[in-house]
């Protein structure tokens, strides 16, 4: 029931005062929404989809738990975004583009003495393209215990330095299981 609601006000609270009504509604998953949004402003149509896929990756993360049609219009929207975007492919769990630099792992560098500031939630610096939609698709459970093994390292590592750091990030994600995923690497 909470992660229900919770599901809910997530997809509620998309919309902020100011916003343009075809950025609202397209967060609400009318894909007319959507279409109208890129063929306006492609610029902010993006970062509407960046705000769809997190809302995604939470809805996924609470799965079997929130409300499916809510995932359903997020799905479609997105889907509808990347199509007027021209992108070829669905956003969303096929091909999926990865972020090293996860929501926890950002809060973890907020905290962290030497690498404070250095780098952003979803960084786009440090993006790589999922095999297929097994590998990466929202926030599956090798994803979480990735994001804690990198957040107990800055944790364990208060004087890591940023090469350090990306020495790490790599080294995780050239074990066979991670290449298998990202075959590009990072």
């Amino acid at each position: 029931m909470l992660s229900s609601l919770l599901l809910v006000v997530l997809t509620q609270v998309a919309c902020t005062p100011g916003e343009m009504s075809a950025v609202c509604s397209c967060k609400q998953g009318m894909v007319s929404a959507c279409v109208t949004l890129a063929g306006d402003d492609a610029r902010k149509a993006a970062q509407v989809l960046d705000e769809v896929h997190e809302l995604l990756e939470q809805a996924t993360w609470m799965e079997g738990k929130g409300d499916e049609s809510t995932k359903q219009q997020l799905q479609a929207a997105a889907e509808s975004l990347s199509q007027s975007l021209g992108s070829s492919e669905p956003p969303h769990c096929k091909g999926q583009n990865h972020h090293l630099i996860s929501r926890p792992i950002a809060k973890g560098l907020e905290d962290h003495p030497t690498l404070k500031g250095l780098y952003q939630p979803r960084d786009p610096r440090f993006v790589s393209r999922a095999k297929d939609e097994q590998s990466h698709c929202g926030y599956q459970d090798w994803h979480r215990k990735v994001d804690e093994e990198v957040v107990a390292w800055l944790k364990e590592h208060p004087k890591a330095t940023p090469k350090e750091f990306m020495t790490r990030l790599r080294e995780i994600y050239s074990r066979p299981d991670m290449r298998a995923r990202f075959p590009l690497g990072f």
